[in-house]
């Protein structure tokens, strides 16, 4: 398998799901702000790489009753798996590497960039 290009912050993105939060009818998912943790004495043109990302989603709907204001939220973690680069130390998170939650509140990393690993 080819190496795989190392994210750098900015390369992930969240995407709301759409399953229900219990006991929801009706209603919708929110991303919030992504947070992403740099690993800073590893850069790519001078923007530090990551190993971890999370966002915080916030449901907002209602009851079958359609009156009845039902709110939650989940947090979505994504952290990196063991990669080539940085071995022993903390790894990278790469283009593809993906995660969600039960409600399929996803974070997905979207990266092209010249510093690779496997």
């Amino acid at each position: 398998m080819p190496p795989t290009a190392a994210a750098k912050l900015g390369d992930t993105s969240a995407t709301a799901g759409t399953v229900m939060y219990s006991p929801a009818a009706s209603g919708t998912w929110t991303p919030g702000t992504v947070t992403e943790t740099s690993y800073p004495l590893l850069t790519i043109g001078g923007v530090a790489v990551i190993h971890s990302a999370s966002c915080t989603f916030t449901f907002s709907g209602l009851k079958a009753d359609g009156t009845t204001q039902v709110n939650g939220s989940s947090t979505v973690t994504l952290t990196a798996a063991t990669t080539t680069l940085q071995k022993g130390s903390t790894f990278v998170l790469r283009d593809g590497d993906t995660t969600s939650d039960t409600y399929g509140n996803t974070l997905t990393v979207h990266a092209a960039n010249i510093l690779r690993s496997d």
